[in-house]
């Protein structure tokens, strides 16, 4: 690990900002998907007696390991490609996963779509904003 800090500084710093990134967006669709459950009342496995709290707990550990493995993607995308085509290639997929959600659901104004539409907010901030930002300072 030393080896590769000394090595690769900064590619060091943009994974470790990428993963910070993808942190910090699984803890919010963490909160929009629980916050959206417990609003509309609903159970996700009406047949198994889970708690909302419980479920929220299986549910933070698989976001923040696969937001987590996006955001080290994303800052050894970001050391690779550059900060040009790594913004056009980020916007251009969170285009693609929102036009392919609205496509295939059809529901742009409901509970579900507001958790989406949140999650798909937060990862684009964090990832053309806060990711460069973070690769730059470390």
């Amino acid at each position: 690990m030393i080896a590769l800090i000394e090595a690769e500084p900064a590619l060091f710093a943009a994974v470790l900002a990428g993963w910070v990134c993808g942190f910090a967006v699984a803890l919010a669709s963490t909160g929009y998907l629980m916050f959206g459950l417990s609003r509309a009342g609903l159970r996700p496995l009406p047949d198994l007696k889970v708690s909302l709290p419980i479920l929220g707990i299986v549910v933070i550990n698989a976001l923040v390991i696969a937001w987590t493995l996006a955001g080290i993607g994303a800052g050894v995308a970001y050391h690779l490609a550059g900060q040009p085509r790594f913004t056009a290639g980020i916007a251009a997929l969170h285009l693609l996963a929102a036009l392919v959600y609205a496509v295939a659901r059809r529901r742009l104004v409901s509970g579900e779509a507001r958790v989406v539409w949140a999650t798909l907010v937060t990862s684009l901030g964090a990832f053309l904003g806060l990711l460069p930002f973070l690769a730059a300072r470390a």
